[in-house]
């Protein structure tokens, strides 16, 4: 240990100030009691991806009593998947309530972060109102950036000949009137879902180019009475359990996306399901191409928003067509069809397998985390957390973490009690001054996970974004294992059990799922995970 870091307390840099970041802050200073850390956020607010999708039909495709935090439960939702607006409202409430703004600064977007000598992290960051550069240090950097955060951009022959307005749909911009306009809308994802039967509600015409199909589910979406409102404010227990009942619906999706005969008899009847909605809910013009080949799963499923009962109205229509080019006032399809608009929306997604993108870290072997993870194959870190190389360093909703089955939020709770638990609360307690992970248990967890997803939906032939440029799953969780334990703590906790009592509660109610090797995951001690504790 150098002078420096005997003389110097421990502090913190968090990178987002999104969800996971929330959750982070709120655990180290209500939890662990630790004020010394800086949140900072290239936006203008909290809420992360909730602030900068604002595009027409932005919502929720979980429902939303599991979408919240589980230290502020909010029975008050209005309905049972709540639109951008109500969760953002929820977010900042949730920000000012446990006093977590006053550590936050805005507008700040970090540039670059480098490990020194001394035992602590440079950070290089940009003011983004007065484009000022400036440095700041801390003994820990967390990054909270998430998987949600970075558009994807593409690249049209000729797009920048445009005349009409073009935008990203999560740079949506509310100054262009779309009232009585002629719209093209280039992506077939979660996103174009929402928007299109929203904006058809205005547009003089919508065509939306969609070069392969995707599986829709049907997505009831009531709206939450008075008295079920009453009963989870204020009979005890009533929303937690609520809580608990939609976690294990959803997370009995998994046995749909896994290898093995079991699985594939479950596909087959969800994916008949989906069929048998699909067909009843779309024009016949489409029932050729609306119904993918791929197995479910293979690309992130819909919970329909209305859009399939929007390809019914007379000015919408969907092709099935990549783009061509883009030319001073029209889109021309893969078919060689030309087409004017006024407006293009690129409902093209993010960047989710570039995982910190554009950020630079560089570990204390000089290697950047981009130039580390290219001689990997991609992305990957320990439990999706902690990388080789790159000590006092913690990754939230980091690689193969992302639940194609359950609630993201949740995912993020359960990654940032694991990273208080085995980073930050030695790292107070004095136990140790530096910890990193060492290379070796890296690659066996890395090793078992891609082993677990062999076989899987994810990489059944499609093209989607949990597969990186060098053909590895670097994204999805493959089992339900790590969870059942996690969700019944934080459910038992609000009854007052103890940890022995929640332990075996949990213990059982895995066993009795199905669930039996969870124990693998989350009972490794932290001192025998990591592998550096100086």
């Amino acid at each position: 240990m150098t002078a420096l870091m005997e003389n110097r307390s421990l502090d913190a840099i968090i990178i987002g100030a999104g969800p996971s970041g929330i959750a982070m802050a709120h655990s180290l200073k209500h939890k662990l009691g630790f004020e010394d850390f800086v949140i900072y956020d290239k936006l203008d607010g909290p809420g992360g991806t909730w602030l900068t999708n604002t595009y027409p039909g932005c919502g929720c495709d979980i429902p939303t009593h599991l979408y919240s935090f589980s230290f502020n439960l909010n029975p008050e939702w209005s309905k049972e998947l709540c639109d951008q607006p109500e969760i953002l409202e929820y977010i900042n409430a949730t920000v000012d309530k446990f006093n977590l703004r006053s550590h936050m600064n805005f507008q700040v977007e970090c540039l670059k972060a480098e490990w020194k000598n001394n035992g602590a992290w440079e950070v290089r960051f940009l003011h983004l109102k007065t484009g000022k550069q400036f440095v700041r240090t801390s003994r820990v950097l967390i990054s909270a950036v998430g998987g949600i955060s970075y558009p994807r951009d593409v690249q049209f022959q000729g797009m920048e000949r445009f005349k009409g307005e073009m935008f990203h749909s999560a740079r949506w911009n509310h100054k262009v009137d779309y009232t009585n306009q002629r719209m093209a809308v280039i992506g077939n994802g979660c996103s174009a879902a929402q928007i299109i039967p929203k904006v058809a509600e205005r547009a003089a015409y919508v065509q939306q180019y969609a070069r392969s199909p995707q599986w829709y589910h049907e997505r009831p979406n009531k709206n939450i009475s008075t008295f079920r409102k009453l009963c989870f404010k204020y009979v005890p227990f009533w929303q937690r359990f609520h809580r608990l009942q939609l976690f294990l619906r959803s997370d009995n999706l998994v046995t749909t996306y896994i290898s093995g005969d079991k699985a594939a008899i479950k596909r087959s009847e969800t994916e008949q399901e989906a069929k048998d909605y699909i067909y009843s809910r779309t024009p016949k013009k489409y029932h050729d191409f609306i119904v993918p080949e791929f197995p479910l799963g293979c690309k992130r499923r819909i919970f329909d928003p209305g859009y399939l009962d929007g390809l019914h109205r007379a000015n919408v229509e969907l092709v099935q067509q990549g783009i061509q080019e883009i030319d001073e006032t029209a889109v021309i399809g893969s078919d060689g069809d030309h087409t004017d608009f006024d407006i293009i929306i690129l409902a093209t997604g993010f960047q989710v397998s570039k995982f910190l993108t554009p950020m630079e870290v560089i570990g204390k072997t000089g290697l950047s985390l981009a130039e580390q993870w290219d001689q990997c194959q991609g992305a990957q870190a320990y439990m999706g957390s902690f990388v080789h190389n790159f000590p006092n360093f913690a990754i939230l909703f980091g690689p193969n973490t992302f639940p194609a089955h359950n609630s993201a939020l949740f995912t993020c709770e359960v990654q940032v009690e694991y990273v208080t638990r085995a980073l930050m609360a030695p790292l107070i307690d004095r136990r140790a001054s530096i910890i990193e992970i060492k290379e070796s248990a890296e690659t066996r967890w890395v090793n078992d996970i891609d082993a677990s997803l062999q076989g899987s939906v994810f990489s059944a032939g499609c093209t989607n974004w949990y597969i990186n440029e060098f053909g590895r799953n670097a994204a999805s969780w493959p089992d339900s294992s790590l969870w059942p334990l996690h969700t019944v703590k934080r459910w038992l906790i609000t009854w007052g059990y103890g940890k022995t009592q929640w332990l075996i509660f949990g213990a059982l109610l895995a066993v009795l799922s199905g669930k039996q090797n969870f124990t693998k995951e989350i009972t490794v001690p932290a001192d025998k995970v990591l592998g550096r504790a100086v």
